[in-house]
């Protein structure tokens, strides 16, 4: 969350330049998704034509997260209407392919 009220313009693009994700006036808020390409994404903010920085300093809090760690388990657990245990063993089920996956791709 912004203090005072700077909007931000937000960015995110692929190695290859396709724009993923675009938004102008973010104050706070959540970006997911899906790569479809293998290297470096580019996370881009801007601040307005407003800010000045004899205001103070202006710090943006991220976290940024791949993989399963990503999922919306969530989500995942209401749609298919599971919890406890079986949520978990999910979880460990999506770590145990992802893992097989790298390790096949490295082969």
């Amino acid at each position: 969350m912004l203090k005072h009220d700077y909007m931000l313009l937000l960015y995110v693009t692929s190695p290859y330049g396709n724009i993923l994700y675009h938004k102008e006036n973010v104050t706070h808020g959540q970006v997911a998704f899906t790569s479809s390409e293998s290297g470096f994404y580019l996370v881009c903010f801007w601040v307005d034509g407003n800010y000045s920085a004899n205001v103070g300093s202006l710090s943006i809090n991220m976290e940024w997260k791949t993989g399963v760690a990503a999922k919306d388990w969530e989500s995942v657990a209401r749609k298919e209407k599971i919890e406890g245990i079986e949520l978990e063993l999910r979880k460990l089920e999506d770590e145990v392919e992802a893992i097989y996956e790298n390790i096949s791709s490295i082969s």
